[in-house]
């Protein structure tokens, strides 16, 4: 009997041990939880309430009855009430827009919201019975002219209920209103990018952190004046105040009023300011919440909360989907753990009876979209009204579609215990800890030798697009647009080297993502900003350099490979274009980024759809065969070719076709002769698209095309390892010997499995057009005046369903298919300690 046991045992191993892996998925996890596409690993604990896109802000009665909620993603803004005992709905208001402001007059009965884009202040009227009415609207356009650049954020009362303070965002000023008159009173200058107000407790003066100066000013409430100011780390956001001394200050008779707990989201940080009884302000202490030593930047702590005894300090942690706990009773803050929220968490609150709140701006999952965009339907946008697709930017900022789906959501739990906290700390660390298993391939990429590493950004397409019909690998020939025909070299390219058929971009949109595929992560800015842009309502773009906010946490790569001593070339990237070429033939005005400017060649053209691709390659020409008459190229060369994004049909643009052809062709051509230069045997080519937005793909809407193109590359295999954005960022930095910019690529899969230590110094040959790369949309079309009403100006200032549409019915001639959102497109899949698939 024993002999038998064993047997079955022994043959039950072997069964195990030889089925094939799981594949690398995000989605539900088999111990509970989930990965969501940008790799992190979602399980939070507490009980979950749904609430509508992007909470940001929330506010208690001052009888403590209701708790109000401001929604402001890409969706129509909301403000839901809550029964603040059972946390049950009792109402949902629309408001025009709001952004991050929001609270209740000492009267409990008036309620102030900032309006964004609107350019001013919503008052509401909260009645008793919990009913939130519209009252006035304080407008401040009557008094200015009219610009993206008039933008409202936090609002206060003051503490006498007479008047209202309102961040004007990018005129660094706080607007004060007579509310009694609804007139501006006073406008204080403050620091760049206003972003928390908040009242000192005598009522006398506040506080306002800048978001792009690291610092925070204190003001005189009366006059304005400037009384104390202290700059602490960049990006500080949220402060909260506490009036309790430690116990250590209990009777040092050293004069504090208290302390402020100040948040630093491009650090791992926590600055802790004292507060003195004349007012100055002194830094005292420094809390660290990174989950590990010499954990790079990334956490994005950027709101915090005190406990109902204000015991603790509850630390949002927003990238990292977790919420710091810190024992404040002391002199010196004691950091006890982490407990893991929803995704991307961007408040947080403590309630008098010891709840804590958390608030997850996406939820806590993402979900397949199954009723993507369906163009035999009406879709009523979600800025005009509720959105009845699961678009993208719906989907990633918290889209809900059925009961089982949230939007935005806010996570409710009692104090949590010792046990509880250092049980969620192991859960935060393990979904945020790099466990990478042996992937083959060459470990030490910098023994290659590799001297040369180019970066080439392309734009919007997902892999079916555009390499549905290769043949092989897991691919989907009838969702095709741009075939072989139309991009005969990204199919030769995948053929000679290496076809990546697992690939995503971290990215949902190119606001994000050109941020991740420069920087490892999209900014703070980015990730509060740009839902509102996409939902129609700021109408202006600055993701891309040049806004002081916008800045991520360690630089850009370029920053990085420069402080290396190493050199940069730029063709495209970060530039304000001309109007008109210069008579020398500059193309670009300016550079949005000072030290990226002496290392661009300004005749390359920046982003601009009229500008031929092709055209672009040929000045990049010229400067190859100036580096190879030098005998000198640069170590790294960043090259944006941004054609494949297409015009749609509008009327005398490049046709989609003759713009995905031309953008083929340039990719060709480079490739080709830089495989020609004496530089070849030296050099990896790396080709990703900064996002895939929406379009069709069996498998996931992130999965796009990307390439990774040298001699030391495995020619003519696939490799279905999970790899995306930062995967390739971590490839180059390892090459190039640079240090990860944030914990996102310093967490991210590399990609060794697609090198071999030999060269294959073979050339390549770069295939012509099939068709013709000048052909242009007629003045009528079926889709044309549906093009026509497009903003091609900025990479993604448009609607991206709508611009798929019409490239789908322009070149297929019927109805798209729905887009597919699936488990696939994980980030940095080693957090799940699941092992890498092994190129095939």
């Amino acid at each position: 009997m024993k002999l038998t046991i064993a047997i079955v045992v022994l043959m039950l191993a072997a069964i195990l041990v030889s089925q094939p892996k799981p594949r690398e998925q995000v989605g539900p996890l088999m111990n509970g939880g989930a990965m969501v596409p940008n790799g992190s690993v979602i399980k939070p604990v507490g009980t979950q309430v749904a609430l509508d896109t992007l909470p940001m802000a929330s506010a208690l009665s001052p009888d403590g009855k209701y708790l109000l909620v401001l929604n402001g993603g890409y969706k129509p803004p909301t403000i839901i009430v809550l029964e603040a005992a059972s946390m049950k709905e009792i109402g949902r208001t629309p408001v025009p827009d709001g952004w991050l402001g929001l609270t209740i007059a000492p009267n409990g009965k008036s309620v102030y919201v900032g309006g964004g884009s609107k350019d001013s202040v919503y008052e509401f009227t909260l009645a008793s019975s919990g009913k939130l009415e519209p009252a006035r609207v304080i407008a401040f356009a009557s008094e200015r002219a009219a610009s993206p650049r008039n933008f409202i954020g936090d609002v206060k009362v003051s503490p006498d209920g007479a008047r209202l303070y309102a961040a004007d965002l990018f005129h660094d000023q706080i607007l004060v209103v007579n509310l009694q008159t609804g007139k501006v009173a006073g406008k204080f200058k403050t620091g760049r990018r206003p972003y928390r107000i908040l009242f000192h407790p005598d009522g006398k003066s506040f506080f306002v952190s800048s978001w792009a100066d690291g610092a925070v000013a204190h003001l005189a409430a009366d006059t304005g004046q400037r009384l104390d100011s202290i700059r602490l780390g960049p990006h500080t956001t949220d402060i909260v105040w506490r009036a309790k001394k430690s116990r250590e200050e209990v009777g040092t008779g050293d004069g504090w009023a208290g302390r402020l707990f100040v948040t630093s989201g491009n650090t791992n940080n926590v600055y802790v300011v004292a507060v003195s009884d004349n007012k100055q302000m002194r830094s005292v202490e420094t809390i660290n919440v990174s989950l590990f030593p010499n954990q790079p930047a990334g956490m994005t702590p950027s709101a915090v909360a005190l406990s109902g005894d204000e015991s603790k300090l509850n630390v949002v942690c927003s990238d990292a989907n977790a919420v710091a706990v810190v024992d404040v009773t002391e002199e010196r803050s004691q950091v006890l753990g982490f407990i893991p929220a929803g995704w991307y968490p961007t408040t947080a609150r403590g309630m008098a009876d010891g709840r804590l709140l958390i608030f997850n701006g996406r939820g806590t999952r993402s979900f397949p979209n199954s009723k993507g965009p369906d163009p035999t339907k009406k879709v009523a946008l979600s800025h005009l009204g509720f959105r009845s697709d699961e678009y993208v930017g719906v989907l990633q900022t918290g889209g809900s579609f059925n009961s089982q789906q949230f939007e935005g959501s806010l996570v409710k739990l009692p104090p949590p215990t010792a046990a509880q906290i250092e049980a969620g700390t192991r859960e935060v660390q393990a979904a945020n800890s790099p466990q990478f298993e042996p992937g083959g391939g060459v470990q030490n990429l910098s023994a290659l030798g590799i001297q040369h590493v180019f970066f080439i950004i392309k734009e919007n397409r997902t892999y079916d697009q555009v390499l549905g019909d290769i043949g092989k690998g897991n691919s989907d020939p009838s969702l095709t647009l741009f075939g072989e025909k139309i991009s005969p070299n990204h199919h030769k390219l995948a053929r000679e080297f290496v076809l990546l058929d697992n690939f995503y971009v971290s990215a949902d949109v190119s606001a994000d993502g050109h941020n991740w595929s420069m920087a490892a992560i999209a900014p703070d800015y980015v990730q509060r900003m740009w839902p509102n842009s996409y939902g129609g309502r700021r109408k202006t773009y600055d993701y891309e350099g040049g806004e002081p906010a916008a800045v991520p946490p360690a630089g850009y790569i370029w920053n990085n490979v420069l402080a290396k001593g190493m050199s940069v070339r730029n063709y495209g990237y970060f530039v304000n274009i001309k109007k008109e070429p210069g008579p020398d033939g500059r193309q670009n005005d300016t550079v949005r980024d000072p030290s990226l400017a002496p290392h661009t060649n300004m005749n390359y053209r920046g982003f601009d759809l009229n500008y031929q691709d092709v055209d672009r390659a040929r000045v990049f020409l010229q400067d190859l065969a100036q580096m190879s008459a030098s005998g000198q190229m640069p170590r790294f060369m960043i090259v944006r070719l941004g054609n494949d994004h297409t015009s749609g049909t509008a009327a005398g643009k490049y046709t989609p076709l003759a713009a995905v052809a031309d953008n083929d062709f340039a990719l060709g051509q480079i490739v080709e002769a830089v495989s020609k230069s004496k530089f070849w045997t030296k050099t990896a080519i790396f080709v990703l698209e900064d996002d895939a937005q929406n379009g069709p793909d069996h498998v996931d809407s992130h999965r796009s095309p990307a390439f990774v193109i040298s001699p030391y590359v495995k020619r003519g295999t696939i490799d279905s390892t999970v790899y995306n954005t930062t995967s390739m960022l971590r490839t180059m930095e390892l090459i190039l010997g640079l240090q990860p910019m944030t914990m996102w690529d310093a967490g991210s899969t590399p990609m060794t499995s697609l090198f071999q230590s030999q060269a294959n110094a073979a050339t390549y040959e770069a295939a012509k057009p099939q068709i013709s790369i000048d052909e242009r949309n007629p003045a009528q079309s079926a889709t044309a005046a549906r093009s026509n009403r497009m903003n091609f100006e900025e990479a993604d200032d448009v609607d991206e369903d709508e611009l798929n549409d019409i490239l789908w019915r322009s070149i297929r001639k019927d109805a798209p298919p729905a887009p597919v959102r699936s488990y696939f497109s994980g980030i940095r899949t080693a957090q799940v300690g699941t092992a890498r698939q092994p190129a095939r």
